[in-house]
């Protein structure tokens, strides 16, 4: 097994061995490795103190709040994430491990350390909680949240009976839980199957985690779900199924930049990559666009401004979340009228010259003037359509007269 463990994390655990220290792989490593998985980030448990690890590894860094410290070393593409028996021992921190599948570890020898129970688990592909789910989530609440999300993300994985139902006797408290933790194991449960997420947050009656997201007006889990059913998916999966989420309960308004701000704020706040953050935004605050009545220099000045594939995601939300709200006839008609817009666009490259074109034919400058008639000629080319580079080119000397 050791053989598919990234090279730099070998070389971490046999640095800590050397160095004297009792160091063995955990976690999710493990469980990936025993389901024939190559594990990305690395998580190693030591005898080491965290003093310890800091002379050993200059370039890394300690991270987490007091009690939920880890030392993060580079390693590779990935990283290796080093936690401390600090004066307990190999077999205490398995006993504290969340899940069953997780409380194994491996040794640089190949062997593996653990309960039979772990094992048959990681067999079964079974989630269950280490020990007491009181015990666990006293610990660490977000443990309820990495059950769902476990749950979604890991392929053929199911929740053993009583997991969730621990989960509501517990009714962990996420007020501790800093929002970035929070956010990461919402964007890991949406990346992975967006159904049995929510479904889980449902059934351990955690689904308020999600309260900041929706807006206020009335709908609940089963709405919601069906929602998700309907949505067209297959692209930008994080990003549709996210502005799907924020855009529950929003009243249809356009455009909707109340909802755009809340969105962002709340995904800023999680530390989501910021191309996720502005897209939700965006797609929030235009998901109502097929039901506003625009004309078609507006729908061209939209198209040009954020391109063809973004408003195949506003059509895929707006049909996910209005699918009896909008006459059919009215949303074919404006997927009909920006449809066309959309083919011309596709053939701005053939027809519309470029900035550089157009300042060497007219000895233009480079700066706005030159941004102003390229704006000009693709709007007029979406509206009316060039037949040819030379008719756009010429279209140019019109547009400069024009002050």
């Amino acid at each position: 097994m050791m053989k598919r463990v990234p090279s730099q994390g070998v070389e971490v655990l046999r640095l800590l061995e050397r160095a004297g220290f009792e160091s063995v792989l955990v976690g999710g490593a493990v469980r990936d490795l025993l389901l024939g998985r190559t594990p990305g980030d690395i998580d190693i448990a030591t005898e080491a103190s965290f003093s310890d690890l800091a002379a050993l590894f200059p370039g890394g860094k300690s991270v987490g709040p007091e009690g939920k410290t880890v030392f993060l070393v580079p390693c590779g593409e990935g990283r290796c994430e080093i936690t401390s028996f600090c004066g307990g021992s190999l077999e205490t921190d398995l006993a504290r491990r969340d899940f069953t599948v997780n409380a194994l570890a491996l040794r640089s020898t190949g062997e593996l350390v653990g309960t039979r129970r772990s094992k048959r688990d990681i067999e079964l592909r079974l989630l269950r909680f280490n020990g007491s789910a009181a015990d666990r989530l006293r610990e660490d609440p977000l443990r309820a949240l990495r059950l769902p999300r476990f749950a979604a993300t890991l392929p053929g994985f199911s929740v053993a009976g009583g997991a969730y139902s621990g989960v509501r006797a517990a009714a962990p408290s996420f007020a501790r839980c800093a929002p970035e933790r929070i956010g990461k194991e919402v964007r890991f449960g949406l990346e992975g199957d967006p159904g049995l997420f929510l479904r889980g947050l449902a059934a351990s009656r955690t689904l308020h985690i999600l309260r900041s997201l929706f807006g206020g007006g009335p709908g609940g889990p089963a709405l919601l779900l069906q929602s998700v059913k309907r949505l067209d998916d297959r692209k930008e999966p994080l990003l549709r199924r996210t502005a799907l989420l924020a855009s529950f309960r929003r009243k249809l308004s356009f455009p909707d930049l109340e909802g755009a701000s809340s969105v962002r704020a709340i995904l800023e706040g999680w530390r989501w990559p910021k191309r996720v953050c502005s897209g939700c935004a965006a797609l929030v605050c235009r998901r109502a666009a097929p039901a506003a009545n625009m004309s078609r220099a507006e729908m061209a000045d939209l198209l040009l401004a954020h391109g063809e594939p973004f408003w195949e995601s506003v059509f895929a939300l707006f049909g996910a979340l209005c699918r009896v709200h909008v006459p059919r006839r009215r949303m074919a008609l404006f997927r009909e009228r920006f449809g066309r817009l959309a083919a011309r666009l596709r053939t701005e490259e053939a027809l519309i010259p470029s900035g550089d074109e157009l300042m060497e034919r007219y000895a233009l400058s480079s700066g706005p003037e030159v941004g102003r008639l390229l704006k000009a000629l693709r709007t007029e080319h979406l509206l009316k359509g060039f037949a040819s580079r030379e008719e756009a080119m010429e279209r140019v000397a019109s547009l400069m007269n024009i002050r």
